[in-house]
């Protein structure tokens, strides 16, 4: 029971860190107008803050990191990882112009590099396999949680601050609203670095298939990857490709409320990212029971249908709702969407757990970080932009270029998924170096 409790335990934490790590990546584009006012940007240039900035050094660490990861202790890279993005959070709101604020969000990028190798490579060590997929659910429920927590923090600021243009902060100076938001989402995700590093204790390595138990070659890494080039590698890209649109959606809607329907900062978060984030909690949730229900079935490679379940839902209502003609149709679709927004990344990172050994866990999460952080988050928010900039016109643009980008990224990751899911199959079949159940 014990050895139970601290499992969990430390779930929480990892989760509580995603919480912030998602708030991090994604409270520019509750702020964009007010930056884009205040530095005279572009749709372009506002992409380039919400995606390439935090995306590139994000997955061009990715790959060393991987490797530090299978080898090195995982908690301590992580509470490093949270410090790092945490301050360069709240330094974003002391920038002075495009290039200081792109600097500071490269250092987000770095910081949150060691999140999802650290987290799945600890959660499938603290789970028996039977339970890794509500354990990594859970996992993934932070970020619908993360909404909630962005409704809270930046809605209590900008209410606030709502006839206050400029704040005295302590230690900072006079700041306007955007920067005091920065500060009040980056500091406290020094909290769960605090957590982490001094509650929860380094798990022993299982599921170990190299020679030498936990120090593969790269020889053995190498069939590794080729051997999951089509049942693993195909499945983890179309998860990335729907998290493209996920993320894209998650940057570009605020703009969309604001610009083409004239709501406030305050309506918009209150809408979308509370309701969308009660909807979230349940898609996280029954991510899981939908992944053992496919098992049920006799189909072991369950979580390849539960991210088809999510690009379907994702791509219908998510191609549609940019599109609707009020505001009130607008939201509904969208936080219909976000029944599904879940499934995707929480049945691909079980997917990856599922079918990699230990020794390679920490390098092939990096390898799906780099799909999500130069495919999801570095081309999403950035392709919607130009698109909006070159093709389309007026305030209907951007949910315009989104819907284009939504629908595309659809039915690539449906046609992938068809392709892999006998591979993946064949893949979770063949297993002999993890325990059942």
């Amino acid at each position: 029971m014990h050895r139970q409790f601290r499992s969990w335990y430390a779930l929480f934490v990892l989760a509580f860190g995603y919480i912030f790590a998602f708030l991090d990546r994604s409270v520019v584009g509750l702020i964009a107008p007010d930056i884009t006012a205040e530095f005279g940007l572009s749709d372009t240039q506002m992409g380039l803050l919400q995606g390439l900035a935090f995306a590139l050094l994000y997955t061009l660490v990715g790959l060393p990191l991987g490797w530090v990861v299978d080898r090195f202790n995982r908690k301590w890279i992580l509470a490093a990882g949270m410090t790092i993005w945490s301050g360069m959070t709240a330094l974003c709101g002391t920038a002075t112009g495009f290039a200081q604020l792109f600097m500071y969000r490269l250092g987000v990028g770095v910081g949150e590099a060691a999140l999802n190798p650290c987290s799945s490579s600890l959660i499938a060590d603290m789970f028996k396999p039977k339970d890794r997929p509500r354990a990594f659910a859970l996992y993934t429920m932070a970020t619908a949680f993360a909404g909630l927590t962005t409704a809270l923090i930046v809605g209590l600021v900008l209410s606030a601050l709502r006839n206050t243009p400029v704040v005295d902060v302590p230690l900072f100076g006079e700041m306007k609203k955007w920067q005091v938001v920065f500060l009040a989402v980056g500091l406290p995700g020094l909290i769960p670095a605090f957590l982490l590093a001094f509650t929860v204790p380094e798990p022993p390595r299982t599921g170990q298939a190299a020679k030498v138990k936990g120090r593969a070659t790269w020889v053995e890494t190498r069939e590794f990857l080729l051997r999951s080039k089509v049942g693993l590698g195909c499945t983890v890209l179309a998860a990335a490709l729907i998290l493209l649109e996920i993320y894209a959606a998650a940057y570009w809607h605020p703009t969309i409320m604001l610009r083409r329907f004239g709501w406030t900062p305050l309506e918009t978060v209150m809408t979308l990212n509370l309701y969308g984030a009660m909807c979230g909690v349940v898609s996280a949730y029954t991510a899981a029971s939908l992944t053992n229900y496919f098992k049920r079935k006799g189909r072991p490679e369950a979580v390849v249908w539960t991210i088809m379940v999510g690009v379907v839902g994702c791509t219908v209502f998510g191609a549609i709702g940019p599109l609707m003609p009020t505001a009130e149709t607008a939201a509904v679709m969208l936080i219909l969407k976000s029944f599904f927004v879940n499934y995707p990344p929480a049945a691909a990172i079980t997917a990856i757990n599922e079918v990699t050994p230990n020794e390679h866990r920490g390098l092939t999460t990096s390898m799906y970080v780099i799909l999500t952080g130069l495919v999801a988050q570095g081309i999403g928010p950035l392709s919607v932009g130009m698109i909006s900039d070159d093709v389309f016109s007026g305030p209907a643009a951007i949910g315009q270029a989104l819907s284009v980008v939504v629908f595309a990224t659809g039915v690539i990751a449906a046609v992938l998924l068809l392709y892999a899911h006998k591979s993946y199959r064949a893949a979770v079949e063949g297993i002999t170096w993890e325990p059942k159940g």
